[in-house]
């Protein structure tokens, strides 16, 4: 009977750390769904009305529809915003000078800890989307349908066809992406076994994305992008410690 009573005790124990444990990643998860949301309406910029039309027709402006200056005073690292309309992918997009890994387990508010933040590498891509031909964008995979997560959604056509455009937006300028790729990586690291900067190494990375051959993975064929294109790599994790997910999407339009 003493036995009976230890044994249910500990499974009483199991129990109540496991709804605690439960409990607490709803309210971390809550939280931080709240955290975004307020940070997408502090960064929204209303619609400017049209100007008046002069005697000298002028070039229009750039409408960004992120407010940098609003985001930067919080946290000057935040220097982009990446878009996939219709799907949760609606972040900041932020990029350390002295730790390429630091926004890995450092939120968007400076506080360490999970989820981190969608950034990029300055060692490897000093001059993101602007002039370096290969700009890779990573963040998690996280269980909550934020961050990366839907990212795996690519792997349906319908899915595709209905997202087919990413849009990265910085203080000077609207990037816009078409997808050609959804591939299931191995974890090597782009951009320090592929030097982009050169046509070689450039295409030695297109080449690979065919050659791995990890399933699922989509590529469209023929490949639309060559070695004069710009593209982006969305980059998180695959549920396995030895692959990657990559979206893959070339440069079609730039304001």
């Amino acid at each position: 009977m003493k036995q009976k009573n230890l044994l249910f005790r500990i499974f009483l124990v199991i129990f109540l750390v496991a709804v605690a444990g439960i409990i607490g990643l709803l309210v971390r998860d809550h939280i931080q769904k709240d955290k975004d949301r307020k940070l997408r309406e502090k960064a929204a910029v209303s619609v400017q009305e049209e100007p008046e039309v002069s005697a000298e027709p002028e070039e229009t402006p750039v409408q960004i529809p992120v407010d940098f200056s609003v985001l930067q005073a919080e946290n000057p690292d935040i220097y982009a915003w990446i878009r996939i309309a219709d799907t949760p992918v609606d972040y900041p997009i932020l990029q350390s000078k002295v730790d390429d890994d630091y926004y890995m387990d450092h939120t968007v508010d400076d506080k360490e800890g999970l989820p981190g933040a969608i950034m990029t590498e300055y060692s490897y891509n000093p001059e993101p989307f602007e002039s370096d031909a290969v700009t890779v964008v990573y963040g998690h995979n996280m269980l909550n349908d934020s961050f990366f997560s839907r990212l795996k959604d690519y792997q349906d056509e319908t899915f595709r066809q209905e997202h087919p455009y990413i849009e990265i937006y910085t203080p000077e300028h609207i990037y816009k992406y078409r997808v050609f790729a959804a591939v299931t990586y191995d974890n090597r690291h782009i951009l320090y076994n592929y030097n982009c900067r050169t046509k070689e190494g450039y295409q030695a990375f297109l080449d690979s994305l065919s050659e791995v051959r990890i399933m699922p993975t989509w590529i469209e064929d023929p490949l639309p992008v060559t070695t004069d294109d710009r593209m982006i790599v969305l980059s998180t994790c695959n549920g396995n410690h030895d692959e990657r997910f990559l979206i893959c999407a070339v440069l079609t339009e730039e304001q």
